[in-house]
C-alpha cells in the first residue's frame, strides 16, 4: 500500500516549577524513601567492558531500530540566519552615543532536522526539530568604552556577521531545555534562550546549540497536546518514537564535528533535558563530558514524576536501567559524567535524605568504568538551573576544555553537599 505521510512540525525546550505548597517530600514525616521493590531497578552486576559495550549496542538497537549503530547524517535540512541584535552599552545608556552604535550580532542561527519514523505500512510520522545556534560573545560584545564614546564592536565584515555562524570555541556546548512552559510555538513559548543559561555560556566563552523536547515550545504542534504520552498510540504499533527525542541530538553532534569542525562536544540540560543528556551520554561516546541537571535517579528511589519517555517499564529501561546508563556515560577512559541534582527539588530527584544510597550507586558505577561518574547535590528548592549549578557546570567545562579535568578534581567541586554530610 502507498505510504501516507503525516507531517507534524516541532522545533526544540525546560519546566520551571515553583516549590510545592505542601513542602518538600523529604521533610514530610509520612514520607518514606525506602528502596522500592521494582524488580528492574537494581544494578545489572559487575561485567567486563566488552559486555557493557554490548549493552550499549543493544540499547541503541532498541531505541533506533538499527543494528546498534547511530544515524550518520550530518547536514541539516535547513539553516537560517535570524536577525537578532544585542544592544545596550554604557555610552548609549548615558546618552553619549546613538543606540545603533551599541549593537552587535549574536549570530543566532536556526537549524532544522527532519526526522521520519514509520508507524505502519500506511503511516509515517515526520517531525521537524529545530536547534538554535549561538556563538561565544566574550570577545565580540563591546569591552571598551572610549571614555564616553561608542565602544569597539566588530565591523560589518567581522565574525559576528558570518553566516552560517562561524565557530569561535574549540568546544561546543549542547544545552537541552527539556520540557518548557508555555509550550506554545509563539513569541512567549518559542524562544532561543528560555532562562538566560545560553547567554551565560556565550559570555564565558563557549558556542552553544540549544535543543528542546518534542511537542514543547518551538516544537509545539497545533491541536496536539504538549504531553508526551501522545506518542504512545504510535509506539503501541511498533514505532520507535524515542528517535524524536534523541536523533536530533545525534545529528547535531554529527554536524558540529563533521561539518563545523569542533574538537569537542559536551552536553548539559535541565529536567527532561537532563534525562536526554543522560541517555545521550550512554549511547554516544563522542560526548566526553556530560552534566545532566535534575534529570534522573535509579528506579528503586521513591519518585513519581516520570514522563512517557522516562518510565522504568519502557523496553529500553528493561534492558539497560538508569544505573546501566550511568555506567555507559563514563565507561571509556577520559569520559566524565556529573549528575547534578538539587537537595530539595520539589519536582524531581531530590538529594536530601538519600546521600548514603546515592553514594552506593556511585561506588558501583565507578567500579565498572574507566572514566568517572559523580553525583553532585547542590542547595536548591526550585526546579531550575540555579547559580550554584552554573558554577559547577562552567567549572567542569573550563577544566575539560583546558585538559585539566580528572577524577581528583571532583573532590573539590564547590557547592557539593554530597561531600559535606
Amino acid at each position: 500500500p502507498s505510504v501516507m505521510m503525516l507531517v507534524l512540525i516541532f522545533a526544540v525546550g525546560l519546566v520551571l516549577l515553583a516549590p510545592s505548597s505542601n513542602g518538600f517530600l523529604c521533610n514530610d514525616p509520612s514520607y518514606s524513601d525506602a528502596p522500592l521493590e521494582t524488580g528492574f531497578s537494581s544494578p545489572l552486576g559487575s561485567m567486563p567492558t566488552e559486555n557493557w559495550l554490548t549493552k550499549r549496542q543493544e540499547l541503541i538497537a532498541t531505541l533506533f531500530g538499527t543494528n546498534g549503530s547511530l544515524p550518520t547524517r550530518s547536514q541539516p535540512d535547513s539553516i537560517e540566519r535570524l536577525n537578532v541584535m544585542q544592544e545596550g552599552c554604557l555610552c548609549s545608556l548615558l546618552d553619549h552615543c546613538p543606540a545603533d552604535e551599541c549593537q552587535w550580532s549574536s549570530n543566532l542561527t536556526k537549524l532544522v532536522w527532519g526526522i521520519s519514523v514509520p508507524v505502519n505500512d500506511s503511516l509515517t510520522l515526520h517531525l521537524n526539530s529545530t536547534v538554535f545556534y549561538t556563538v561565544n560573545t566574550s570577545g565580540v560584545a563591546p569591552v571598551r568604552h572610549k571614555p564616553y564614546g561608542p565602544p569597539d564592536v566588530p565591523g560589518p565584515d567581522g565574525p559576528a556577521k558570518a553566516f552560517p555562524a562561524t565557530k569561535r570555541s574549540k568546544t561546543l556546548v549542547l544545552f537541552h531545555n527539556g520540557h518548557s512552559q508555555p509550550c506554545t510555538n509563539d513569541e512567549q513559548g518559542c524562544v532561543s534562550d528560555y532562562n538566560g543559561i545560553v547567554d551565560w555560556f556565550n559570555q564565558v566563552g563557549y558556542d552553544v546549540m540549544t535543543l528542546q523536547m518534542p511537542l514543547f515550545q518551538c516544537n509545539a504542534i497545533p491541536n496536539v497536546p504538549c504531553q508526551h504520552d501522545w506518542f504512545q498510540q504510535f509506539s503501541d504499533q511498533g514505532a520507535k518514537t524515542l528517535r524524536f527525542f534523541l536523533e536530533p541530538v545525534v545529528l547535531t553532534i554529527n554536524y558540529a564535528l563533521d561539518i563545523l569542525g569542533y574538537e569537542n562536544v559536551v552536553m548539559t540540560g535541565l529536567s527532561g533535558g537532563g534525562w536526554t543528556t543522560t541517555m545521550m551520554a550512554a549511547i554516544d561516546p563522542r560526548l566526553k563530558l556530560t552534566m545532566p541537571i535534575a534529570g534522573s535517579i535509579p528506579c528503586d528511589f521513591n519518585h513519581s514524576s516520570w514522563d512517557y519517555e522516562q518510565y522504568c517499564t519502557n523496553d529500553w529501561a528493561q534492558g539497560c536501567n538508569y544505573t546501566c546508563l550511568y555506567v555507559l556515560a563514563a565507561l571509556e577512559p577520559d569520559r566524565y559524567s556529573a549528575q547534578v541534582i538539587h537537595e530539595q527539588d520539589p519536582c524531581c530527584f531530590h538529594g536530601c535524605g538519600r546521600h548514603d544510597r546515592i553514594r552506593a550507586y556511585n561506588e558501583f558505577v565507578n567500579s565498572q568504568t574507566q572514566g568517572h561518574f559523580e553525583t553532585i547535590s547542590t542547595v536548591g528548592g526550585v526546579h531550575e538551573v540555579n547559580p550554584r549549578d552554573q558554577t559547577v557546570v562552567t567549572s567542569l567545562l573550563d577544566l575539560f576544555n583546558s585538559g585539566r579535568l580528572s577524577e581528583q578534581v571532583f573532590e573539590a567541586m564547590p557547592f557539593n553537599l554530597m561531600k559535606d554530610f
